[in-house]
């Protein structure tokens, strides 16, 4: 890792001239040392700390042949570890790009290269919590998992509920409505921190189910007779009825139901006024559906109490 502020080198090749490097830090398992400016990290609170009491925190070993400003902090992190630490530090990552950040919730433009993979972020947030790196920084982190959720829900879901990251589990949520937990295996499943967050998650799919079929099976495609087609009455109601029945039986959380008994409109289309009904019957339940909750947090608390 270079930088102006921060570079690293190898442990054999330490004795050498430094510009501009009043600390040096020290992986202790690789070996590998990085040369830090004490500004550069006075961000982070436990190297602040460390400044304002060094002897109570790590021990500094100086080296006389570096000169006495170039103490030596050892720390038992991988050059790995360290080196993202410091590129934290002196690169502070930027949010995603939203695109509506003034907007209620935010949406992230997931661009290539402008969300940082999930796969490498609880690393980064495990050394911002550690080391007390700025506010910022963290929030910033948390963005970019919450931007992850819709490509990784359920790694996001299980961090976010082990991390108390209420609204970003929510978010996360969202997208885990396909496919049926059922059809997940248990090493899947597993990753799921408590048997909580699970439920949150079983309950929000049940009372979908429930809400859904509840809206179908009471949407009629003539509402109290309302632009009923004389001609065809009989015909188009069985139809309908036959369709909601079936579908009814089949529903799961991301059922679009409005789209599937759309599908009647090949059958009903010939007769503009079929059609007509169909389609103020369909955009009802579109309606009606959209109200429904999607996450984890608008799921009624007694909603257990209310189905039974």
């Amino acid at each position: 890792m270079t930088s102006e502020n921060i570079t690293s080198t190898s442990h054999a090749d330490s004795s050498g001239p430094v510009v501009d490097a009043k600390l040096r830090v020290r992986s202790l398992p690789d070996g590998t040392e990085f040369q830090v400016s004490r500004h550069a990290i006075k961000t982070c609170e436990v190297f602040r700390n460390m400044f304002a009491c060094c002897d109570h925190g790590f021990e500094l070993v100086g080296d006389n042949e570096r000169g006495p400003q170039e103490a030596v902090l050892d720390l038992d992190e991988t050059e790995h570890a360290l080196a993202t630490l410091f590129r934290l530090i002196q690169q502070p990552p930027d949010p995603p790009p939203m695109k509506n950040p003034d907007g209620t919730g935010p949406r992230f433009k997931l661009d290539a290269g402008s969300v940082i993979p999930f796969p490498v972020l609880p690393s980064m947030l495990h050394l911002a919590d550690k080391y007390g790196l700025p506010e910022t920084i963290t929030c910033s982190l948390h963005f970019h998992v919450q931007a992850n959720a819709s490509t990784n829900p359920l790694p996001v879901y299980a961090y976010a509920t082990a991390h108390n990251l209420p609204k970003i589990a929510a978010d996360a949520s969202a997208h885990l409505l396909h496919p049926p937990l059922s059809s997940y295996t248990k090493e899947d499943i597993r990753i799921i921190p408590t048997v909580t967050a699970y439920h949150e998650l079983l309950r929000l799919h049940e009372y979908r189910k429930y809400k859904l079929r509840d809206i179908l099976l009471n949407e009629d495609i003539f509402p109290h007779g309302y632009g009923t087609c004389p001609a065809h009455k009989q015909w188009a109601t069985q139809l309908w009825e036959q369709k909601r029945v079936y579908l009814a039986t089949q529903i799961e959380a991301a059922t679009d139901i409005a789209e599937e008994m759309r599908d009647l409109a090949g059958q009903l289309s010939p007769c503009p006024l079929c059609h007509k009904a169909l389609t103020a019957a369909v955009d009802m339940l579109q309606y009606k559906c959209r109200r429904v909750a999607r996450t984890v947090d608008y799921v009624p608390q007694d909603y257990w109490l209310d189905a039974i």
